[in-house]
């Protein structure tokens, strides 16, 4: 008892070490993420640097190349037009002969596709029809326009009104491409433009780089896959799957293959079978769910132990805990050797899964495809907030948007809440709204970035405006309505009808009377135009021009003393001495005096397209209440927009 009671009392454990006992036991539910949040700029930079390139090369028939990137230039190997060509209906001539009456020296002509009917006999033109082939010995096309056919003792004659210059109205022999001309880029994306361009060329196949093949599986307990939707049990928390549908139409979209794994349960040992699987024959795996940090979210350390992990989260709403990762190839191919795959874990919320797709997974199989390095897979542009939208203090935010072109801009209009869980925020979406990291609303009207996403189906490009093609619900104007407009109101919107005449001199003149007729339709209400064109064959015919010009401000026609409001002399005047006799003609023509001031706005507008305007003699004025401006043909379209606005009070304030 001595002893006993001198021993001593038991003491308590210090804290350390109950800390390390509490340390040691296993953690029954996740804690916090041990990756860092990385910025999406920093995760994509990181899956193209994996990628690897693009994928080995086959040759492939044009008929199926809808969609493919090309894997080689393309050159033209033979000019186009492989021969002289007619531009129009017409007949061939010697421009040497000049206007006249002339025998035809074979009826048939030449038309397009049929056999060589010899050369022109001299003295003699010959019919050819658009696209036929020069006749040797003929150097200029008239165009059925300018001639009539007269009978003479039985004898079909042609008469030419109009003189020619060598090479009018003829294609040369690869004007529209030379032989050895780059006419598509390696890369370029093939549609139906390009499809035309190969064809014309001659390629009945090209070379491109084979798709892609992205396999794809679900994970998660409560799925149900769409084929059982009925069946689903709603009182264990059961769901259809909705993530494989749409990811396997991404896949579609993206112009990779689709590979369908199916839903595979929440299990560690079913998911590396699975992702094994996967891994023998695609080149990517994308899968959805069981990466955040849930007791049942197994994928990031099955790829950690099969791969890895490049990224385990991004600091982005939606899609935080998004993971990529590189996985060796379990089967090298001869094809593609030692090529590492790639594995894409999206999150199992859909919205989360659709916008990271488009973010990582696109670019990843545009690189494989043959996009070059660099390239940008969307379009980043300015627009205007429709509404108010909140922004998140801690992560940007890609807002799902419906985009439309309205009043000179891009406007954003939200599609709505923007859970990550509802699914119906991505439908008809045609772009990401860039929403920076802060705290408060965005105030409508606020101009923000937006990523253009150009797919293929119902959020395709910018949604259509009322006044969009075709517009089939423009009410008719009223007489009324039309005359209750201002003296002044602008071009752009008349709707009374407005003529402008154009006097083409010249060869110069008549090459761009097509070009400068769209650019006026272009520039106000179609309907309310009306183009007069005269063409005057030489330009140092002084009588011929200011005849044109005469006919076209006369008052003769049915409109009244103002029939035209505008007329464009389109020619390539120079500083010659025959130039300057037809501009002195013209200015003695300007009774009303000349415009010094419009003729200084159409000289800087056509400076803006080619600095040969400044060598062009400007000169516009009044007469019989019409504006008057002679415009040089390298910037005919420029200078004719730049004094359209001047029409409705050209015949007061002109000078």
């Amino acid at each position: 008892s001595f002893f006993r009671d001198r021993l001593p009392l038991p003491l308590p454990l210090p804290r350390i070490a109950l800390q390390m006992a509490e340390a040691e036991r296993p953690s029954v539910y996740p804690g916090k993420s041990p990756y860092a949040m990385l910025p999406v700029d920093d995760c994509v930079a990181a899956v193209l640097r994996h990628v690897g390139g693009p994928l080995e090369v086959s040759a492939l028939p044009l008929a199926e190349s809808r969609g493919r990137l090309l894997a080689s230039d393309i050159r033209a190997p033979a000019p186009v037009p492989p021969f002289p060509a007619s531009i129009m209906d017409g007949f061939a001539v010697r421009s040497t002969d000049g206007p006249g009456r002339f025998p035809v020296d074979n009826v048939a002509g030449a038309t397009a596709g049929s056999s060589p009917s010899g050369p022109l006999l001299a003295g003699h033109l010959r019919y050819v029809t658009t696209g036929a082939p020069l006749p040797e010995g003929a150097d200029a096309v008239v165009k059925v326009e300018d001639t009539k056919e007269v009978w003479v003792d039985g004898a079909l004659l042609i008469d030419i009104g109009v003189a020619s210059k060598p090479g009018a109205n003829i294609r040369k022999v690869g004007s529209d491409t030379a032989q050895g001309e780059v006419v598509l880029r390696r890369g370029s994306g093939i549609g139906p433009g390009e499809i035309g361009v190969l064809a014309a060329l001659g390629f009945a196949s090209v070379e491109v780089h084979r798709r892609p093949v992205v396999a794809i599986f679900s994970t998660g307990d409560e799925l149900v896959d769409l084929s059982a939707a009925a069946t689903r049990d709603e009182r264990r928390g059961q769901i259809v799957d909705c993530n494989r549908p749409m990811l396997l139409a991404l896949v579609e979209e993206a112009g990779a293959e689709a590979v369908d794994l199916g839903i595979v349960c929440d299990e560690p040992g079913s998911l590396r079978q699975q992702l094994l699987a996967a891994l023998q024959s695609a080149d990517i795996v994308v899968t959805s769910g069981g990466v955040s940090r849930g007791s049942r979210d197994h994928m990031k350390p099955l790829l950690e132990e099969l791969g890895q992990v490049h990224f385990g989260e991004m600091c982005m709403k939606p899609g935080k805990p998004t993971t990529f990762a590189t996985v060796p190839s379990p089967s090298p191919t001869a094809h593609s050797g030692e090529r590492h795959r790639l594995a894409f874990a999206l999150p199992g919320n859909p919205v989360s899964c659709f916008v990271t797709f488009k973010l990582l997974v696109v670019p990843a199989l545009e690189q494989m495809l043959g996009r070059p390095s660099g390239a940008a897979t969307y379009a980043r542009v300015d627009a205007e907030i429709a509404g108010p939208i909140e922004m998140d203090p801690v992560r940007p935010e890609y807002h799902r948007a419906l985009a439309r072109w309205s009043d000179g801009k891009i406007v954003a209009e939200s599609t709505g809440f923007q859970r990550s869980s509802r699914i119906a925020s991505v439908a008809g979406t045609n772009c990401f709204l860039e929403i920076p990291k802060r705290a408060g609303v965005l105030p409508k009207g606020t101009i923000v970035k937006a990523l253009m996403l150009p797919s293929g189906g119902a959020g395709s490009g910018l949604w259509p405006d009322p006044d969009g093609y075709p517009n089939q619900q423009v009410p008719a104007a009223t007489e009324t309505q039309a005359s209750s407009r201002s003296p002044d109101a602008s071009l752009a919107s008349c709707t009374v009808r407005q003529m402008v005449g154009i006097v083409a001199v010249g060869a110069e003149g008549d090459a761009v009377v097509e070009d400068l007729c769209a650019s006026l339709r272009a520039s106000v209400d179609f309907a309310g135009l009306e183009l007069l064109t005269r063409r005057c064959a030489q330009a140092a015919a002084v009588q011929e021009v200011c005849g044109a010009v005469t006919d076209l401000t006369s008052g003769l026609g049915p409109q009244g003393p103002q029939r035209c409001a505008l007329v464009l002399v389109v020619s390539a005047l120079g500083l010659g001495s025959a130039d300057a006799a037809v501009i002195s003609a013209l200015q003695v023509l300007l009774v009303q005096g000349e415009a010094a001031n419009v003729a200084d706005l159409a000289r800087r507008a056509g400076l803006s397209r080619t600095p040969l305007a400044m060598l062009a003699p400007i000169v516009a004025g009044v007469r019989n209440g019409c504006l008057v401006v002679t415009v040089p043909a390298v910037a005919a379209s420029e200078c004719a927009v730049a004094v359209l606005p001047l029409v409705g009070f050209a015949a007061s304030h002109a000078h």
